[in-house]
């Protein structure tokens, strides 16, 4: 087995023995050392791949990111008035998991400011990016980042809506609601 698979393995199996804590506990309420035995890895192993617990958090929301917007890959879809089914799969799985009484950043703990700055920067890079391929950058008159991160927020907003269930509709609705906001801000920012 090549080193490369051994490290993806690895840092799988950290990613999914946080996710399956998660299931139980606060984020706030888990220790390096649970998390390291629940995924049957060495403490040398765990800091080869992640400085800490927080990093882990990161990933599996990268990964998150990534499915949340696979369907968005083309012009078309971005300002479609219909929500593509990747964002409803993914609010619904949100909407699933939202039965939590604590909001988002007691769960954090005091990783919340830093997990929250993060998970922005990062939705905004793949936001950017996905908008790169679907567009002609000469489209838009506002920039493009800070389009991005623009939208970022408002996903940011929405998914933490779903988590702290501030909103009473269906996932279908939220979604499309969703879908209507990005739709707006892009028609808004590209040159008539």
């Amino acid at each position: 087995m090549s080193r490369s698979t051994k490290v993806n393995r690895s840092r799988k199996r950290v990613q999914q023995a946080l996710a399956e804590l998660l299931k139980d506990k606060d984020y706030c309420d888990i220790t390096v050392a649970e998390l390291i035995e629940k995924a049957d890895v060495g403490k040398t192993t765990f800091y080869r791949h992640y400085e800490r617990k927080l990093d882990v958090f990161l990933a599996m929301h990268d990964a998150f990111f990534d499915a949340l917007l696979q369907d968005l890959t083309v012009r078309e879809d971005w300002l479609s008035l219909s929500p593509r089914p990747s964002v409803i799969a993914m609010l619904s799985r949100i909407s699933e998991q939202s039965s939590f009484r604590r909001s988002i950043a007691y769960r954090l703990g005091s990783d919340a400011p830093q997990a929250h700055r993060q998970l922005k920067l990062n939705l905004t890079s793949l936001i950017e990016q996905r908008l790169t391929s679907a567009f002609n950058s000469d489209d838009f008159i506002i920039p493009l980042p800070s389009l991005a991160s623009t939208l970022a927020a408002i996903y940011l907003d929405y998914i933490t809506q779903l988590f702290n269930d501030a909103l009473a509709s269906s996932v279908e609705e939220r979604a499309a609601s969703l879908q209507r906001l990005t739709q707006a801000n892009l028609r808004a920012a590209i040159a008539d």
